[in-house]
């Protein structure tokens, strides 16, 4: 009988150390983390790591709190709406959260949000009101400077969007499918839109804070000093909306209206004197008389 000759037996492997995180991967989970962070109790630590078959996972690693904490699913949850915002796919139960590839219909959706959040910014009424009413502070508690800053960063706060932002900083997003990759760029452009107008409205509520400050120090009145610098600023906040009624649209393009204007925009058409309006001249009101016939211009 003949027996085989036995294999050789291999050399003992050595397992590789830890796999360097790609910087795409390690920004994605900055990003993360500050998301979660924000929706997390104050004090409770997040984890956040690599997904073996791809994506992200993210726990609590600090105890929960029962009877302080919402429970751990209830988070987890929480966590999915908000990340699910930026444009992942989620899923998430009582253990972990998963975060997974870019969703079509998550990123549609942020499409929408932006566009909702343009539209809403391009008011300036209320941050007007708010920002003229200092935030609650009194001109003689802080320096002018300090006014201001406390009150650009109640408006910041009311606007959400810039915290929100400021989440992404620094996080290129792509995609190598070519509907997610147009997707994605037409999210990075509406973001860009966004915090420029947000940061009009800081500048204005920055503007309208020192100038209730500079007025109260004239005349020791803070109510006047309010009322006449929002009186003041009404001219240039609405200064697009009177051009916009006063120009209708094209025929070829029935409901499309004038594009938005920023800050600068507003206050320079505030300075024209008749916003577009045109003014009625002899020109333009003497032809009514050739509608008359003979004898009535007899007359």
């Amino acid at each position: 009988m003949s027996i085989e000759p036995r294999a050789q037996v291999a050399p003992e492997r050595v397992l590789p150390g830890p796999v360097p995180v790609a910087p795409e991967a390690a920004a994605q989970q900055r990003v993360v983390q500050r998301i979660c962070a924000r929706v997390a109790p104050e004090g409770m630590r997040i984890g956040v790591g690599d997904l073996p078959p791809g994506g992200l996972q993210v726990w609590i690693e600090t105890p929960v709190d029962i009877a302080a904490a919402p429970e751990s699913w209830v988070l987890h949850h929480r966590m999915a709406r908000e990340v699910a915002l930026v444009g992942w796919h989620c899923e998430a139960d009582a253990d972990r959260l998963l975060v997974l590839g870019w969703s079509a219909a998550c990123l549609h959706n942020r499409v929408r949000l932006l566009q909702s959040g343009l539209r809403r910014l391009a008011g300036f009424e209320h941050t007007a009101q708010r920002a003229v009413q200092l935030d609650g502070q009194h001109p003689d508690d802080e320096p002018p400077a300090q006014v201001a800053a406390a009150v650009c960063a109640s408006i910041e706060r009311r606007l959400r969007w810039p915290e929100r932002l400021a989440e992404l900083a620094g996080f290129e997003r792509s995609s190598e499918l070519p509907h997610l990759q147009l997707l994605l760029a037409q999210v990075t452009g509406l973001e860009a839109k966004v915090a420029r107008a947000c940061e009009e409205h800081l500048v204005m509520a920055r503007v309208l804070a020192r100038a209730v400050c500079e007025q109260y120090t004239r005349h020791r009145d803070l109510h006047r000093a309010q009322r006449d610098v929002l009186a003041e600023s009404r001219r240039w906040v609405h200064a697009s909306t009177m051009i916009r009624g006063s120009a209708g649209a094209r025929p070829s393009t029935p409901g499309v209206g004038r594009p938005h204007m920023g800050l600068a925009e507003r206050r320079i058409a505030a300075s024209v004197i008749n916003h577009g309006v045109p003014r009625a001249t002899r020109a333009a009101t003497a032809p009514r008389a050739d509608h008359f016939g003979p004898a009535e211009d007899a007359r």
